[in-house]
């Protein structure tokens, strides 16, 4: 009950204004709402000596809850953190606490409740009586079992706004009667004006700590998204949805063109596709997208347009209140109680989440896409000050307190304003850093656009570079050598590399215009016409005669010997002036059926040809193909393959000519050296003629003065005989000479010359005709009677040469004589030159000799060898004699015997030999006789020199 007696002392006046300064310094002393409350229920108690004191703070359902407690003893239970049902404090009740700051003070035993109204305190005059501002009435019934049940037999309420709203009420409680004095209630009224002071400090608090917070998750953000050149917009997604402690979130980026699609990153539990809606996403309904786009229009009077599936979401759409969502950030709570996104909610059928908190992303009004983040459904816990349903009115009046614990699960955790604002602000950033994606991505997609057609020119320019190095390396290779047959391989091959194509083929006209492929570059899974035209030949009649591929204009022929157009017209078209011919895809050409299936025969996609031209006469083609495929020929590639044209029809050109020079070249230098020959031969024949005629001449004047005295041998032989015979019969007759006769014939020894003079003749006569058998040797040898082709017998040839020669087989003081093996076989007449064979017989048997001598020279002494030289003779198959003449000499290498017929070719030292003998021998064996002269030879075993030549010439050569 208010008493209203004011009579107090200045002292208990001073305590009280001591006390109230007390509080106020406690309340002001710190920054934490929490802690002042405590103080001030603490402070407020001790002064009243009431049993509790409370403040009781409303939620934003209209419930409240004891935030902060003071209590003496147990007179009373704890309240502390119990929570009071919104009916438990009537609506007209909480107006008075708002309008007229109305403070109320109850007594239980007089059932009487006083209000005072602060706000018409002070409008109203100050001459008034404070009787008069009171107003008694009596308590509720339900009231009084109310506070009897929580055991209060006294009660003030005093109301704490805040911004003008009902934050919560200061309550003084007292288990027994107790009577309030105008000065209490002033002094509580005083505490709960500091109390407002401080809720509106640690509110501005809270606010700047939401705000640093704010700044601090900002910068957290801005940190993610610039640390490196690229904008990370994924790792930003995801630091948004940690910094909210959500359960995931999207980032949703419109198409900026037709062409592109919209992006979306995503990250943490996320809804599924929308249901019938094709594949979109729930940023692409119509609903979110109008959202998007005009933010000022009212969803709910949306219509879609004509689209089976968008009036399908768009069915029933419509906000409760005609309410339209913030443009700058859509908080949704819970999305299930949003009649606006039940066509979309099916979604989120398979998450938890909840709430929603969608903001827009639009640069300047351009809407670019939207942040959304989701929560998850939560699970409350509320300790209620006896049991209490929410869900209806409570009729009986609570009549116990004892706690009860509210569980509920799948509930909404609302949105706080700072969420929305740190929304709205990440918003921004997001907006800018997009903006700034793009714009990185634009300049990088420029820069590579750039880059790529940078890269594609210098790819180009390097591949002409290339080429043209290549060409350059090709037309070294093409002037290195002035063999055709290499040049067009070569070409063939160093196009195919270049242009990377599947066959390269140079086609060479004949003088009668048909023609062939020469030379061919072809990769190895395709057929090589260079082999096909070598052998088969149906391919140079592929069309037959009722069927000819001849066509008026035929300007593409790929392979023109197939066909007789080319041949017909002398050429075509190169002929008279074209330059090339192209095809990128023959399935696009208008050609005839014929024509297709020579190309199909021949694997032909694409191709082109050039002509060859040597000077100012067609020479033929040059012609690269693709099989493969159809291709799109570049300009270099056209001027890579007419570049090396020309270049081949110079290299024809000047090969035509070097061939011409070294034809000419090898005809004079074959005649210098046949004539060199001619005059070497000249001279040895005009040497052995005159040695020929020397011997005749000598052999001549010696035969005969030894004719004349082999023939007077013999009459002297038998006129000495008869002369002997006299003398014996003398001596028979006269036995006893006289004197001087007896002393003549004893000096003369008469008996010694009866018995010696018939042996002086016979040895007369044997010299005599051995003097003729050299005489018959020097003529046959010389055969000066004999330089006509004529039949002779070798046999004889060889005997002759060997009676020459015998000086030398004889022993010398540095060797021993060399042993003559004949091996003669049955041999007929032979045709031939006699003084030329007879020629080679020296020459052969005086290098046999001149080796063996060589041999003795390098063998030692002490050496049991004897030097030998076999001359053998057969008939051999074919109507040919074979004569072998061998030694066992020092032989000879490989390099020397290769050498051995080749002209003044020599091993014998300056002086010994001109290196003309074997060569003079191998022309007349070979020109002279169509016969062979061969030579084996081991080194340390000897030599063996074959002559083969035939028995009858049915002709003189």
């Amino acid at each position: 009950m208010l008493s209203t007696d004011e009579t107090q002392s200045p002292l208990q006046l001073q305590h009280r204004q001591d006390l109230l300064h007390r509080i106020t310094l406690r309340i002001r002393q710190s920054l934490e709402l929490q802690e002042i409350l405590e103080t001030t229920v603490a402070e407020v108690r001790s002064l009243l000596g009431t049993d509790r004191v409370k403040i009781y703070r409303f939620h934003a359902d209209g419930s409240g809850e004891v935030i902060a407690e003071s209590i003496h003893g147990d007179r009373l239970p704890s309240l502390l953190g119990l929570n009071f049902p919104a009916d438990d404090i009537p609506p007209y009740a909480r107006e008075l606490f708002i309008k007229s700051r109305q403070r109320v003070v109850v007594d239980i035993v007089t059932q009487t409740t006083t209000g005072t109204s602060l706000r018409e305190n002070l409008n109203e005059s100050t001459t008034q009586e404070p009787e008069q501002q009171l107003r008694y009435r009596p308590v509720d019934p339900c009231h009084v079992e109310y506070l009897t049940a929580m055991g209060v037999r006294s009660s003030v309420v005093v109301p704490i706004l805040h911004d003008d709203r009902l934050w919560g009420l200061l309550v003084s409680h007292h288990s027994q009667q107790r009577h309030v004095s105008e000065v209490e209630l002033q002094f509580i009224q005083a505490v709960t004006d500091q109390v407002e002071v401080a809720i509106a400090q640690s509110t501005l608090l809270s606010q700047m700590r939401e705000q640093a917070e704010r700044e601090a998750k900002v910068n957290q953000l801005t940190t993610v998204l610039h640390r490196l050149p690229t904008v990370q917009l994924q790792a930003a997604l995801e630091t948004v949805v940690e910094i909210f402690q959500a359960s995931g979130g999207r980032l949703y980026l419109m198409s900026q063109t037709p062409n592109q699609v919209d992006q979306f990153y995503v990250y943490g539990e996320q809804p599924t596709e929308l249901v019938n809606g094709g594949g979109r996403q729930i940023e692409q309904h119509l609903l979110w997208q109008q959202y998007l786009r005009s933010p000022d229009q009212e969803i709910y009077k949306v219509a879609a347009p004509q689209d089976s599936r968008q009036q399908l979401w768009s069915q029933s759409i419509y906000l409760s209140g005609d309410e339209c969502p913030n443009p700058n950030c859509w908080a949704i709570n819970d999305i299930y109680q949003e009649p606006i996104f039940r066509t979309i909610v099916t979604s989120f059928a398979s998450t938890q989440v909840r709430g929603l908190l969608i903001v827009p992303l639009r640069y300047g009004k351009q809407a670019i896409g939207c942040l959304t983040i989701f929560r998850n459904e939560i699970a409350t816990e509320r300790l209620w000050a006896g049991r209490c349903d929410n869900d209806t009115r409570q009729i009986i009046t609570q009549i116990s307190f004892e706690t009860w614990r509210e569980l509920r699960r799948g509930q909404a955790k609302p949105w706080t304003e700072n969420e929305k604002k740190l929304a709205e602000v990440i918003g921004g950033h997001l907006v800018m850093a997009v903006q700034q994606y793009r714009l990185y991505s634009q300049v990088q997609s420029l820069n590579a656009n750039l880059e790529r057609q940078v890269e594609e020119r210098t790819a180009e320019l390097q591949h002409l570079l290339e080429q043209q190095q290549a060409l350059s390396n090709g037309i070294a290779k093409i002037r290195a050598s002035l063999k055709l047959g290499e040049i067009f391989q070569t070409t063939t091959e160093e196009v195919y590399r270049l242009l990377q194509v599947d066959r390269v083929v140079i086609y060479q006209f004949n003088p009668d215009w048909s023609g062939g492929f020469i030379a061919e570059a072809v990769g190895e899974s395709w057929t090589s016409l260079q082999q096909a035209q070598a052998s088969n030949t149906d391919i140079q009649t592929y069309v037959s005669q009722s069927d000819r591929c001849i066509v008026s204009n035929f300007l593409d022929a790929p392979v023109p010997n197939i066909d007789t157009y080319l041949q017909e017209t002398q050429g075509g078209d190169f002929s008279r002036g074209c330059a090339v011919k192209r095809v990128d895809d023959v399935d696009t050409m208008n050609f005839s059926d014929c024509y297709r299936a020579v190309l199909q025969q021949f694997q032909c996609q694409a191709y082109v040809i050039v002509p060859i031209f040597q000077a100012d006469k067609l020479w033929g083609l040059l012609a690269v193909y693709q099989n493969s495929g159809p291709r799109q020929w570049k300009d270099i590639d056209i001027a890579l393959v007419m570049q090396t044209s020309d270049q081949l029809g110079v290299a024809i050109q000047q090969a035509e000519l070097l061939e011409q020079t070294q034809s000419r070249t090898q005809q004079l230098t074959k005649t210098l050296e046949d004539l060199k020959q001619t005059q070497t031969q000249l001279v040895q024949t005009e040497k052995m003629s005159s040695l020929g005629q020397l011997v005749a001449g000598v052999a001549h004047e010696i035969n005969n003065p030894i004719s004349f005295i082999y023939g007077n041998v013999i009459h002297a032989t038998e006129y000495i005989q008869q002369l002997l015979e006299v003398i014996r019969l003398y001596q028979q007759r006269y036995p006893e000479p006289d004197t001087e006769l007896r002393t003549y014939l004893k000096k003369i020894d008469l008996d010694f010359i009866t018995e010696d003079l018939p042996h002086l003749l016979s040895s007369m006569k044997i010299g005599t005709e051995r003097i003729q058998e050299i005489v018959q040797s020097l003529r046959t040898f010389s055969r000066l009677d004999e330089a006509e082709f004529k039949s002779v017998d070798i046999h004889a040839g060889i005997d002759s040469t060997l009676m020459i020669l015998a000086h030398r087989l004889k022993a010398q003081p540095d060797r021993q004589a060399i042993q003559i093996i004949k091996d003669y076989g049955q041999l007929p007449l032979v045709d031939c030159y006699p003084g030329q064979l007879n020629q080679v017989f020296m020459n052969l048997l005086s290098n046999a000799i001149d080796a063996l001598e060589e041999q003795s020279n390098q063998r030692l002494p002490e050496h049991n060898y004897t030097s030998q030289i076999k001359i053998s003779t057969r008939v051999i198959a074919e109507q040919q004699v074979r004569i072998c003449i061998a030694d066992n000499g020092i032989g000879m290498s490989e390099g020397v015997r290769s050498r051995l017929f080749n002209p003044f070719f020599t091993t014998k030292p300056i002086g010994k030999g001109t290196g003309l003998g074997l060569s003079i021998s191998y022309q007349i064996i070979t020109d002279g006789h169509k016969g062979k002269l061969s030579c084996q030879s081991t080194p340390g075993q000897g030599t063996e020199f074959a002559i083969e030549i035939p028995i009858r010439h049915y002709s003189k050569l």
